[in-house]
């Protein structure tokens, strides 16, 4: 992870289960939001981790590399899908009166995107965004006929 005045990027090491062979390293990165300092993830990211030094300290070495803890002692680093609950159970808040509050963990791989296609991303963004290598992928397994009064709430 590297972070910089302008965002942050995140370097993945190793190949994630649909990763394409010898398809390595890619990057994520999240631009900082100097609008409003409390909604930054720059500045958000800063604040975790510096309120997480001390937890961070005492973990084994090849823990120390992990980005989020637990919120209960010993506050050891969490598993994807701890951070897969945490997420749903965001969108469940942020929407509970749509049809979103029946989503599932892996649905949210498939709801950004489309998401994003409605609100007029380009196809070649989300592809690169979503680390997909053509967008028979997306239309296939990913692309979502939602309700506009879903997407237009999102």
């Amino acid at each position: 992870m590297r972070i910089q005045q302008k965002g942050i990027t995140f370097i993945r090491c190793g190949l994630a289960n649909q990763d394409r062979q010898n398809h390595r390293n890619s990057k994520i990165v999240v631009l900082a939001f100097t609008d409003n300092k409390k909604l930054d993830p720059v500045t958000c990211l800063l604040q975790y981790i510096e309120r997480t030094k001390k937890f961070r300290s005492s973990l084994d070495k090849d823990q120390q590399g992990k980005l989020f803890l637990s919120t209960c002692e010993p506050h050891k680093p969490v598993t994807s899908q701890t951070i897969s609950k945490w997420i749903v159970q965001v969108i469940k808040l942020a929407y509970p009166d749509s049809s979103l509050k029946n989503i599932k963990a892996h649905s949210t791989r498939a709801i950004g995107p489309s998401w994003a296609l409605y609100k007029g991303a380009s196809i070649n963004s989300i592809l690169e965004a979503a680390d997909w290598s053509s967008e028979s992928t997306f239309g296939k397994f990913y692309l979502r006929d939602l309700s506009v009064d879903v997407l237009d709430n999102l």
